[in-house]
């Protein structure tokens, strides 16, 4: 463990988590593999059993570590890492909305790349998911016919999981069910600020047919629009949230 340096500063747990960390992201411990015994490590950072010990509890909650009776501390494998930190962090952090849209457009950018150009290729690949997705615009006409707020925001939802699918890549689309919460926010204030749903299956017809066209620049181009209409819409609803927040200030002045 020569990457491994004595901790000399007073945030001895935080520091003792970023030693643990660091042997993992060094590829010192990989998954699977036991990690030296809490003295070890104490011994090895100059440090108390018991910062270790908190140190280690902390990544048992978050899922990263596993300990097994009489075997040891273990390193998780990425499907048991919690995902309530960072859904926190970001629905606590009104900046980050436009940086995770940002985000999602990326991922959806590179998933409607890969449909326009598998459309080109041959249509009947891309078939199916095309299906899916009109299936969800009928849900979404459904759902705005019923007045059904929590209906249409749930096919809004599977509808871009579905682009984001077509990357076959499994990090966009567990990231996308870690921003789950956030999107279901985002869709649900985008919608309130124009005060109606009875355009949002169009809007997204719209882009199951810019795919059909083969059109590659046309579909991006279509998608930017779209998020940059979410932006602005979102950007709207926070206007909004902060006059009514001043307001809510001024009247409880007013009333004291």
């Amino acid at each position: 463990m020569d990457i491994i340096g004595k901790i000399k500063q007073k945030t001895v747990v935080n520091q003792a988590m970023e030693k643990i960390k660091a042997l993992i992201a060094s590829g010192e411990y990989k998954v699977g593999d036991r990690l030296p015994t809490e003295q070890q490590l104490a011994d090895s950072f100059g440090i108390g059993r018991t910062s270790i010990r908190e140190a280690i509890k902390v990544f048992h909650h978050l899922g990263v570590l596993e300990s097994k009776v009489a075997k040891g501390t273990f390193v998780c494998d990425r499907s048991k890492i919690s995902t309530e930190a960072l859904t926190w962090a970001i629905l606590l952090g009104e900046s980050e909305f436009f940086d995770l849209l940002e985000m999602r457009l990326v991922m959806e950018q590179q998933g409607f790349f890969y449909l326009v150009e598998g459309y080109q290729r041959d249509p009947a690949i891309v078939q199916p998911t095309l299906d899916r997705l009109e299936a969800e615009i009928e849900n979404m006409r459904q759902a705005v016919a019923r007045n059904s707020d929590q209906d249409r925001i749930d096919a809004d939802y599977r509808f871009h999981g579905i682009v984001i699918e077509a990357c076959a890549n499994r990090l966009f689309d567990e990231f996308y069910q870690i921003l789950r919460a956030f999107l279901y926010e985002e869709i649900r204030r985008s919608r309130s600020a124009v005060g109606g749903y009875g355009s949002v299956p169009e809007a997204h017809q719209k882009l199951v047919d810019i795919i059909k066209s083969r059109d590659i620049t046309a579909a991006l181009a279509t998608l930017r629009s779209h998020i940059s209409n979410i932006q602005s819409l979102m950007a709207r609803s926070y206007r909004n949230i902060d006059s009514d927040h001043k307001n809510l200030q001024a009247s409880n002045l007013s009333v004291s």
